[in-house]
């Protein structure tokens, strides 16, 4: 499938799904409110993107300016976002786990005019380093208690209301405002982990996402009728281009889930279709799945690894499109005793999970294939936007993450790099030519660092890490 609306820009596509679905009745984000998923329609994020972009106008955001983010997924997050990539400007997302003074480098580092953080706990960091951050003009707080005023500090609703007033005077200014972005301006700014050294700042312009997201949308079947559960931070790449810009671009709904530790709950809650995730989350499951196996009683254990046995027979035979009669009986079976149950436990609607950000064993995708649970494995890196090669729902091979994506050229060098050239390789890291051209050569190679090959059949397999980096499977 592809995108449902034609765009060039990040603003040109929110302008044009939401003009779409402006009368629809299915939401665009879902979040908890006081212990209940409330839903948020096109036409309301529409209103709140255009004020809050606004507001920021009003207190000198313009085009080119960098504006950072500090913030869990809520949709303020996504309010923000748009806000400020459809003034032109350059958001700096920063996880919200961050210490100050990783915070301050980072502000510094961009030269960020304007902060945006979600509740106190991120004001009290941001208030902390205030002083060492010289370009730092104004502090957006999301939630509405701010305890601690001074005319540089604002709730988002005084930035609303000040978007209000520029509205009154100026009707037509952000309709104006979204058609002034190009495809070669740049979009945001990712501080990569800085495991050795200072974070890098990645720089990835509006052409760098947009054809990342419509590459990933041909190969992904995500549509209208899918409800996506977000987990993953937004300031990581991989949940920013697919779980929010490629699900809204392809008409679906994204649900936030509280927290990491509340996604088992959320998922029983919000029934999603698909779920972009980490190897982690399948590790949790399986270890809480066995550890309840093996206490149960001796015969529900057999029928358990009889059920997976006949899983790994059916998967086997189906890749090969020879399942027999007898077969399709006892996978049948299986699925009513054991995998209806275990997907059950997934929301009961799961077409697919999409996992990135650190390499998912084969023994783990496979397993889970067998209980009826799809797992889509991809790989890339925030340079390039980020996705590289992914599997496919009908061509997917566990141990792999797949074949390139349209419009992605890799080549593995003599000694064993994988190398990759596309629109989605980055412009270079910020402030930093010199580690610019240690990635990417003369002839727009980028060297991702990791070593592999590629089977007989053209999927791309990682067998190593040039650096002696170690990648968590919670893609840290």
């Amino acid at each position: 499938m592809a995108v449902t609306v034609e765009f060039s820009t990040i603003p040109e596509m929110f302008d044009r799904i939401t003009a779409k679905y402006a009368r629809s009745d299915r939401p665009v984000l879902m979040h908890k409110v006081d212990k209940q998923y409330r839903s948020v329609s096109y036409s309301n994020l529409h209103r709140r993107v255009e004020l809050f972009s606004l507001g920021l106008s009003s207190i000198g955001v313009k085009k080119d300016d960098r504006v950072a983010i500090i913030s869990e997924n809520r949709p303020e997050w996504v309010v923000a976002d748009m806000g400020i990539v459809t003034l032109g400007a350059i958001d700096v997302p920063l996880y919200p786990t961050l210490p100050p003074p990783q915070i301050a480098y980072i502000l510094n580092d961009a030269g960020v005019k304007v902060v945006i953080v979600s509740n106190l706990l991120q004001l009290a960091k941001v208030l902390k380093i205030r002083s060492e951050v010289k370009d730092l003009h104004h502090i957006i707080l999301m939630s509405e208690k701010l305890e601690q005023r001074s005319e540089d500090t604002f709730t988002f609703r005084e930035v609303f209301n000040m978007g209000k007033a520029v509205k009154s005077s100026h009707p037509t200014f952000f309709r104006e405002l979204q058609y002034h972005v190009k495809p070669e301006d740049l979009l945001t700014i990712i501080y990569t982990s800085g495991t050795t050294g200072n974070p890098k700042g990645v720089m990835l312009t509006h052409q760098n996402l947009v054809s990342n997201i419509k590459a990933s949308a041909e190969v992904l079947p995500f549509g209208e009728t899918d409800t996506f559960l977000s987990f993953l931070p937004l300031c990581h790449s991989f949940e920013r281009m697919a779980g929010y810009y490629t699900a809204m671009a392809c008409g679906s709904t994204t649900a936030y889930a509280e927290s990491p530790e509340t996604v088992s709950d959320n998922l029983l809650e919000i029934h999603p279709t698909v779920v972009t995730t980490v190897p982690r989350l399948f590790e949790r499951i399986y270890s809480r799945m066995m550890k309840q196996v093996d206490s149960s009683p001796p015969v529900r254990q057999r029928i358990f690894h009889w059920a997976v046995g006949i899983g790994r027979q059916f998967a086997r035979a189906k890749s090969t499109g020879a399942v027999s009669p007898v077969l399709r009986i006892q996978h049948a079976l299986a699925d009513r005793l054991v995998f209806a149950k275990v997907k059950q436990k997934t929301g009961g609607r799961i077409r697919f999970f999409v996992s990135g950000g650190a390499a998912l064993s084969k023994e783990l995708g496979e397993f889970f294939e067998a209980v009826g649970v799809l797992i889509i494995e991809g790989y890339g890196l925030t340079e390039t936007a980020p996705v590289l090669a992914a599997n496919r729902l009908d061509d997917f091979k566990y141990g792999t993450v797949g074949k390139p994506i349209p419009g992605v050229e890799i080549k593995i060098a003599p000694d064993g790099e994988i190398l990759a050239k596309g629109p989605n390789v980055m412009k270079g890291y910020y402030n930093n030519p010199e580690a610019t051209a240690e990635v990417i050569d003369k002839e727009g190679w980028f060297h991702t660092g990791d070593v592999g090959m590629f089977d007989p059949q053209g999927h791309l397999m990682i067998t190593d890490r040039k650096k002696h980096l170690f990648v968590s499977s919670g893609g840290k």
